[in-house]
């Protein structure tokens, strides 16, 4: 039985039978039990889809007619979703059992947070786990946010509900780089985004065929989100700003090519815009007045095409 946490799981689903049945059991284990756990099957074939009906007791689910991908799933997700919170989880993915109980916790001392996120230990099939920790303590700032060096996983977020709805989901037009996107908009509209040192989720990184055309893939991908985002880009540091995150994106491709993979990374140094006035050190401090009581755009939502 699920319980009265007040928090809404969202899993995507496209596929993967292979994985979901430990992904849902990594839910159904954590010390404080969601309210509920929202399995969106993003148009998977027949058979893929008969495999969920041995979670229609514990999950409710929902079947898009068409695949819309990551964004797209997790929107039609937050728009059913009835806790005042909202975690996501993918597929192949798998939460470590306190991750729910240590966030809400959080959330429950920290009333300027908006979103909580946490480390990541990314885990291989033929190699040792690793622990991804790209933030520092305190609320992530826009300027940081759009940089290569800091960063939310998705699948680690814990946030209120009225967030995700106010700044209108995922962007359903990214395949990619959905999550740097909703990241950036959070920031930019003063949302805190805190992050907890502490590994407590398990991103799978198996099977990853065709790195090399993936990385060129999300290389084109990128460049377009820095196009959506240039104003920000351009604010916050200028033309330096979106080239040298250009350059950031180049050098991790290239270390994708065959007889390149020794190429040494070479981090780039942002400098802030003196004019600058970032929106998460410069606002109004949330404890006064919540920064997540913004106005709700539940249409932005609906059938999971946001934006």
């Amino acid at each position: 039985m699920l319980g009265s946490s007040g928090i809404s799981v969202v899993i995507p689903y496209y596929n993967r039978e292979r994985y979901i049945d430990e992904t849902v059991r990594s839910v159904l284990a954590q010390t404080l039990k969601p309210l509920e756990i929202i399995l969106v099957n993003d148009c998977s074939r027949e058979s893929s889809r008969k495999f969920l009906d041995r979670y229609r007791d514990v999950c409710t689910i929902i079947d898009l007619p068409v695949n819309v991908g990551l964004a797209g799933s997790r929107n039609a997700g937050i728009q059913h979703a009835q806790g005042e919170f909202v975690a996501f989880l993918d597929d192949d993915d798998l939460w470590l059992p306190q991750k729910l109980e240590v966030q809400r916790r959080y959330l429950d001392e920290h009333p300027e947070c908006a979103i909580v996120h946490t480390a990541a230990w990314f885990f291989f099939r033929d190699r040792p786990d690793i622990l991804f920790t790209n933030f520092k303590d305190g609320p992530m700032t826009l300027a940081q946010s759009l940089t290569n060096g800091f960063w939310a996983i998705i699948p680690t977020v814990l946030m209120r509900t009225e967030v995700a709805r106010a700044v209108g989901g995922f962007d359903a037009s990214f395949r990619v780089c959905e999550d740097r996107d909703f990241i950036i908009r959070c920031c930019a509209a003063g949302y805190w985004v805190e992050g907890i040192s502490k590994g407590l989720a398990r991103i799978r990184r198996e099977n990853q065929a065709g790195l090399t055309k993936s990385y060129w893939s999300l290389f084109r991908t990128d460049l377009r989100m820095c196009w959506k985002h240039k104003a920000h880009y351009f604010g916050a540091y200028g033309l330096p700003g979106i080239t040298s995150f250009i350059l950031e994106k180049i050098q991790i491709v290239m270390q994708a090519l065959p007889g390149l993979r020794t190429w040494r990374y070479r981090e780039m140094k942002y400098k802030l815009r003196s004019n600058f006035r970032d929106p998460i050190l410069t606002g109004k401090h949330p404890n006064s007045q919540p920064p997540w009581q913004a106005p709700t755009d539940k249409a932005n939502l609906a059938g999971g095409n946001a934006l």
